[in-house]
């Protein structure tokens, strides 16, 4: 990981360091997402923030899933957006809460449109997924680990 927040910060991202790494995430989240990857919840337990040099492109961390601040983009903002989208039809809204309850979302980017980065609870892949179908989403890589080592190879660009 070491590797990882290095090459980052060398891409001009902003990255604040937990003075006491652990692994927490408020119970709701927990209870939603039952097949979270130990190498993303040590990311999390260490990294308190991590925002590329613009402000566009941010890792969602421990805050950013229980601190809501006026004006912020929500964890599940873009889970919201296609919810208002599905306008009251029940079997679409259903389709898209079970597409959430799949993808853990750890990146969000406002860069060139909205678009994230999740982790599928089904086999812990890394999925990117755009607007405006959120849920059209393409396997970037099978694991939290092989994605970092993917962004420090310059294989996926995040900044």
């Amino acid at each position: 990981m070491d590797e990882f927040l290095a090459i980052i910060k060398g891409q001009g991202w902003k990255v604040q360091v937990s003075e006491n790494p652990k692994n927490f995430l408020p119970q709701a989240i927990k209870e939603r997402y039952t097949n979270i990857p130990q190498s993303w919840l040590d990311f999390i337990g260490t990294v308190r923030s991590a925002i590329n040099n613009d402000g566009t492109i941010w890792f969602l961390c421990k805050n950013d899933f229980e601190v809501q601040s006026e004006g912020s983009f929500r964890w599940n903002e873009w889970e919201i957006i296609s919810l208002e989208s599905a306008e009251n039809d029940v079997v679409w809204e259903t389709e898209i809460k079970q597409f959430w309850t799949n993808h853990l979302p750890i990146i969000m980017s406002v860069k060139n449109g909205y678009s994230y980065y999740a982790i599928s609870m089904e086999n812990g892949s890394i999925v990117h997924g755009a607007e405006p179908e959120f849920e059209a989403c393409n396997i970037v890589a099978n694991s939290f680990e092989e994605f970092m080592k993917k962004i420090i190879k310059h294989e996926i660009f995040v900044s």
